[in-house]
């Protein structure tokens, strides 16, 4: 946390105000720096975090506790794009940010607003019996295979600075494409009217190229083809390179004394603990 001293009004010394007279404390809410997973690589040279390792946010006030208690924006689906636009001090357009980075963002916001002990529910996968259970928030780790050159050539991956992609070579096709992280407008983007699109909609958001061509047509319909084996492992690379926060954490069960590694759950309960 940055130090704050300076940012309240008079202080002890200072003349104070009558009972009952209007008050000229002024207080600033207090920031923090967040450590950001794609370390600001993988951003255009416009983007107000380009090369920014870090992000300075606001500390959580009665105004974000009212973002996240308005029913019209849960109805709209627009909670988190609205609190972390009240929340960034750089006033970056969060829809911007990339996945993992919004993530990084929220889960140090919850932490300075209400701790790091997360109570959630939780099914033991042995015993199958339901406990609620105390995940630790400060027990997360960077997912960042993105910067791992071993990681890169092992899996015919390159970066391509001039047009912020990754460039991957199919293993069943061997046709080169051009990849790009997703973003939070990536996710609020509908991923199909059915269920009888859901994998081409996922692909098309983030296949950017094919053998060089950006044509949108030419990429469409190479989707709609494309090997199931190369789909399926497309996919499973886009997790792996994406700069995240991994919240997998080991859970013990208190029935049956099972120990294995439990993502931890985003409940309604992240931000409205008790």
């Amino acid at each position: 946390m940055r130090n704050n001293q300076d940012r309240l009004g008079p202080g002890p010394g200072a003349a104070q105000s009558a009972p009952g007279a209007a008050s000229n404390l002024s207080f600033v809410v207090p920031t923090e720096f967040v450590e950001l997973p794609s370390r600001g690589k993988f951003y255009p040279d416009d983007h107000p975090l380009h090369n920014q390792e870090t992000v300075e946010i606001k500390f959580m006030t009665a105004k974000e506790e009212d973002i996240l208690a308005s029913a019209t924006l849960i109805k709209k689906g627009l909670i988190i794009d609205r609190l972390l636009e009240n929340l960034l001090v750089c006033g970056t357009n969060p829809t911007t940010l990339l996945v993992g980075d919004r993530a990084a963002i929220m889960i140090a916001a919850r932490i300075s607003s209400y701790g790091y002990v997360y109570k959630a529910n939780t099914t033991c996968s042995d015993c199958k019996k339901e406990q609620e259970y105390n995940f630790d928030l400060r027990k997360t780790n960077l997912q960042q295979n993105c910067f791992d050159n071993n990681f890169l050539t092992r899996n015919k991956l390159s970066f391509n600075n001039e047009k912020n992609t990754f460039e991957i070579l199919l293993p069943k096709s061997k046709v080169e494409l051009g990849i790009k992280l997703l973003t939070g407008q990536n996710e609020k983007e509908p991923v199909g009217s059915n269920d009888e699109s859901v994998i081409t909609n996922l692909l098309s958001k983030f296949v950017f190229s094919v053998g060089g061509d950006e044509d949108s047509l030419v990429v469409s319909q190479f989707i709609d083809n494309m090997l199931a084996a190369d789909s399926r492992y497309l996919r499973a690379i886009l997790g792996d390179i994406t700069p995240d926060i991994d919240l997998k954490q080991e859970f013990v069960c208190k029935h049956c004394g099972t120990s294995e590694d439990k993502e931890v759950p985003l409940t309604a309960e992240f931000f409205w603990p008790e």
